[in-house]
C-alpha cells in the first residue's frame, strides 16, 4: 500500500508486543504504528490473512490486547532488498474500548517527542529507552557547549542525563535552566521517571 494510500500516518517505534502464530506464543516488536494498523517486525511467519490477537503495551497509556488481521507480509529476501526487517503488516480487525483514545494519546505524544532532544552521557542505563520512546538522543557534550545548545530555541534540548558525579557540575554551570533539566540514571527505574518528567513537559 503506498504512502498516499493510507488512510493514517505511520509513526516509526519500537514496542514490544506478544502474539500467537502458528507454532508458539512468540515475542517480537512493533516498528511503526498507526490508528489503523502496525508492522510487526519478526512476524513474518504469520499466514497471510490470518487473525491473531496482539498483545502491546503503549508506554504511559496501558497494556492493550488487539485483533488484527495480517494484511502484507515482508519475507527474508524482501527484506534485504527494502531494507527493512521481515515482518507482517496487520490491520487492527477489533479493539477494546478506550484503545482508539490511548493510541491517539500515545500518537501525539510520540509526535511532540521527536521535535526534543535528550542529551546522554556514553554509557548512561537506559539510554535506548530515550530512542525507543522517539526522543532524539544526543551525546552529551561539555558544560559548555551543553550552555551554548540551551541557548538556541531551535536545539529544543529537554534533558540532559549525566553520570551522578556531574549531576552538579551540570546543573551549577547551566544555572536556573539546568536544574530542571539536568537528571542522572543509575537504574531503570530512574529512566522511567525521567521520562514520565520530561513528558509532563511537552
Amino acid at each position: 500500500m503506498g504512502i498516499e494510500q493510507r488512510r493514517h500516518p505511520r509513526y516509526g517505534v519500537h514496542l514490544a508486543v506478544k502474539y500467537a502464530n502458528a507454532e508458539e506464543f512468540v515475542t517480537d516488536y512493533v516498528e511503526n504504528l498507526s490508528a489503523g494498523g502496525l508492522y510487526i517486525a519478526g512476524g513474518h511467519k504469520l499466514a497471510l490473512h490470518s487473525e491473531t490477537d496482539v498483545a502491546i503495551e503503549l508506554p504511559g497509556q496501558g497494556a492493550w490486547t488487539v485483533r488484527g488481521k495480517v494484511a502484507f507480509l515482508i519475507d527474508e529476501q524482501a527484506a534485504r532488498l527494502t531494507g527493512r526487517e521481515p515482518g507482517a503488516g496487520m490491520e487492527i480487525t477489533t479493539k477494546p474500548p478506550g484503545f482508539d483514545d490511548a493510541l491517539l494519546g500515545y500518537l501525539l505524544r510520540l509526535g511532540r517527542r521527536r521535535d526534543h532532544a535528550v542529551m546522554i552521557a556514553d554509557g548512561a542505563v537506559g539510554a535506548d529507552l530515550f530512542t525507543d520512546a522517539g526522543y532524539r538522543v544526543q551525546p552529551l557534550a561539555s558544560e559548555d557547549e551543553v550552555a551554548i545548545s540551551l541557548a538556541d530555541a531551535t536545539a529544543a534540548i529537554i534533558a540532559i542525563v549525566v553520570p551522578p558525579s556531574l549531576v552538579t557540575t551540570y546543573r551549577d554551570r547551566l544555572g536556573e535552566s539546568g536544574k530542571s533539566i539536568v537528571f542522572s540514571a543509575t537504574t531503570l527505574e530512574d529512566v522511567h521517571d525521567i521520562l514520565a518528567r520530561i513528558d509532563s513537559l511537552l
